[in-house]
């Protein structure tokens, strides 16, 4: 295997591509959330707690599953159960409420905040928690918070620490891979090359990214170190290897080597860098995703004369045909409980996200664009990201799994396209 050292562009700058989410539909049925400003003590900056309490408000309603009440409409500005009255938010139509204080900060420059939930409807607390944290990380600490919060009150864990990564077209001569927090803040760009990247995806434990580079002629695959800017490829006898995707317990990689023009599934061991072929067949196969327990892989395939969907057990090798209603069914990946499936499914020239219960023949279409491809899923299987076109100009769009919200996030500069979402 061949090893470099690239380097890493750890600050974002405003003149490349930086993310940010817009809202493009939401319901007129969304729960209604009072963020109330936190309090503070004297020895505490004045601008902490209201700081605190709007980054809080921006992550809640970063997807658009949840409405705001106005701070000009509140009645009252609690940050202790002791002043709290429920009546005072009852009266506003709010069905919950989050009040807090910024209690200190130490000469290590800690901050103790404590922080409180309450569902208006029961008239109860249904959260209380206290956290330590520097102050030069306040949005971290935010990001924790907002990921209780919205836990507690949906009963799915919150994703306002993840990431993406994605791939990003300047120009046709320059590309870039970057990643980001997942509100678009924090870009860093790891790679930039003359020649096509692809493909990136995360290892489970955020260290490292697999990704496809043509920067020697041919595709070839490349795992990064995100902290070292280290990186590695992999060497097969394929005349091109592409579609890396790591498996969740982060030993193997699933990949796609070509072999005199025929492309197959193989997994590669990320220990012992031994390449097991899984299928053997003169159709095309690609775009491998592992199951949740890593026993099974989906990938796509023209063996029935059109791309569909079929699954493989990794260690009998038998395998399934998991689509058949359309003429095009592609990149499939399983949801977080391996139950079910989302991919791009084709009609009549149409491209869009669609899902599929495994147990079920329905397919279930998401997104009413036309050009749609590249879908990543939350963490928490409640929100889909996938890349999308408006005329030339590539962009990512949005949506969560009751259709309640639809977002979108362009760059400012370029096209982007091949969104993965961390976990």
């Amino acid at each position: 295997m061949k090893r470099s050292l690239i380097i890493l562009f750890l600050a974002s700058s405003n003149i490349f591509s930086i993310l940010e989410i817009e809202i493009i539909k939401g319901s007129d049925s969304l729960s209604k959330v009072a963020f109330v400003p936190f309090g503070i003590e004297e020895n505490v900056n004045e601008n902490y707690g209201e700081q605190i309490s709007n980054l809080i408000e921006k992550n809640m309603l970063l997807f658009g599953e949840f409405e705001n009440l106005d701070k000009a409409e509140m009645l009252s500005f609690p940050d202790s159960e002791e002043d709290f009255y429920y009546r005072d938010w009852k009266i506003m139509g709010v069905d919950y409420s989050v009040i807090g204080r910024v209690n200190s900060v130490n000469a290590l420059g800690n901050l103790n905040i404590s922080y409180s939930l309450f569902n208006i409807n029961r008239r109860i607390k249904i959260l209380e928690g206290e956290i330590v944290g520097k102050e030069n990380n306040i949005e971290g600490i935010a990001k924790i918070i907002s990921n209780r919060i919205y836990e507690k009150i949906t009963g799915l864990k919150g994703i306002f620490d993840t990431k993406l990564a994605y791939i990003v077209n300047l120009d046709t001569e320059t590309y870039q891979m970057c990643i980001s927090d997942i509100d678009g803040k924090n870009e860093q760009i790891l790679f930039t090359s003359a020649a096509p990247i692809m493909s990136p995806d995360w290892s489970p434990d955020r260290k490292k990214i697999a990704y496809v580079s043509f920067e020697n002629g041919l595709a070839e695959i490349f795992i990064q170190d995100l902290a070292s800017g280290e990186r590695e490829s992999i060497q097969t006898l394929g005349m091109t290897n592409s579609a890396p995707v790591w498996s969740p317990d982060g030993k193997s990689l699933a990949l796609v080597v070509s072999f005199s023009g025929n492309p197959d599934i193989f997994s590669y061991s990320i220990n012992n860098k031994r390449l097991v072929r899984l299928t053997n067949h003169y159709g095309i196969d690609t775009e491998p995703s592992w199951s949740p327990d890593s026993k099974k892989i989906i990938f796509t395939s023209d063996r029935s004369g059109s791309p569909q969907l079929y699954e493989i057990n990794t260690q009998s090798k038998r395998k399934k045909r998991l689509t058949r209603d359309g003429n095009y069914n592609a990149r499939g990946r399983y949801f977080p409980d391996g139950k079910s499936i989302f991919f791009v499914h084709g009609n009549e020239g149409n491209f869009q996200i669609a899902t599929k219960k495994l147990s079920s023949r329905f397919i279930e279409t998401l997104t009413s664009t036309s050009l749609d491809e590249s879908p990543t899923i939350s963490p928490n299987g409640n929100i889909i990201i996938y890349a999308t076109k408006e005329g030339s100009k590539g962009y990512l769009g949005g949506i969560t799994l009751d259709g309640k919200s639809r977002f979108s996030l362009p760059v400012k500069n370029g096209s982007v396209r091949e969104p993965a979402w961390s976990p």
